[in-house]
């Protein structure tokens, strides 16, 4: 089972796994059952304006739009992933309407929609598709409100292993752990973080809200072998390798 934190972390999995599961037990809640198909489409004007930049191009021109230089550019930046991102808007809008939904049912329906959009995002991104880290912990914030701890626990984590600086990943697991009485587990949770992003202004004003001190917090540094051995490595590489003609440098560029 992998670890709950990325490498350099002091807890292990297992450990926090337990504590997810007393969380569970502290707030006596049932996980849901099997998500339903995705709703899609029929989104306002309205709703596409307050979505990022990306979503608003991706949905305000045609299905297959990939002439176009604002889908060109957005290719460019997200790779081949881009054309599945719609998902991520549709889930983004089914959030916004689960917030103001009328009825425990009808927020139930539109969050386990949007996680439904988010996991496709998930399944079909390529390895080094951008927002990974960021579909994830949306995944981890919608299956919170369907009282799915597992589901949220595994989303954060993924996120965290994907970018051990993301707050978001971090922030989100912390706050049911505080809510459970898990008051410690949730500063030692966004330690970590801020040992991967010490300039991180939540995880900053999270560690404080826990009781920490952000200025005591001792950041991430690779081990000093790892450099140094890269390093003369590079050098020894650079020393034996013959020059490159300036044609080839060019080229290169």
């Amino acid at each position: 089972m992998q670890d709950i934190l990325s490498a350099s972390a002091a807890a292990p999995r297992s450990f926090l796994l337990h504590r997810a599961l007393l969380v569970v037990a502290a707030l006596c809640l049932a996980l849901v059952g099997p998500a339903r198909g995705a709703e899609q489409g029929n989104f306002t004007a309205g709703e596409i304006s307050l979505l990022p930049d990306f979503c608003q191009d991706r949905l305000n021109y045609p299905v297959y739009s990939f002439s176009h230089p604002k889908w060109a550019y957005w290719g460019a930046r997200m790779g081949e992933t881009f054309k599945h991102v719609h998902h991520y808007c549709w889930a983004l809008v089914s959030l916004r309407r689960a917030s103001m939904a009328p009825n425990k049912e009808k927020r139930r329906h539109l969050v386990t929609t949007a996680i439904n959009d988010l996991e496709y995002v998930i399944n079909n991104a390529s390895a080094d598709f951008r927002l990974k880290p960021e579909v994830y912990a949306r995944i981890g914030d919608a299956a919170l409100q369907l009282e799915d701890f597992s589901k949220a626990f595994d989303a954060y984590d993924n996120a965290r292993q994907i970018k051990p600086g993301y707050a978001p990943a971090y922030t989100g697991w912390a706050d049911v752990l505080f809510k459970a009485g898990q008051r410690d587990a949730a500063r030692e949770l966004i330690e970590e973080g801020l040992r991967h992003a010490p300039d991180s202004p939540e995880l900053r004003s999270a560690f404080r809200r826990f009781g920490g001190d952000p200025s005591k917090v001792v950041p991430y540094t690779p081990p000093a072998s790892t450099s140094a051995n890269a390093e003369t490595n590079a050098l020894a590489a650079g020393a034996s390798a013959p020059s490159a003609p300036a044609s080839a440098a060019v080229n290169s560029r």
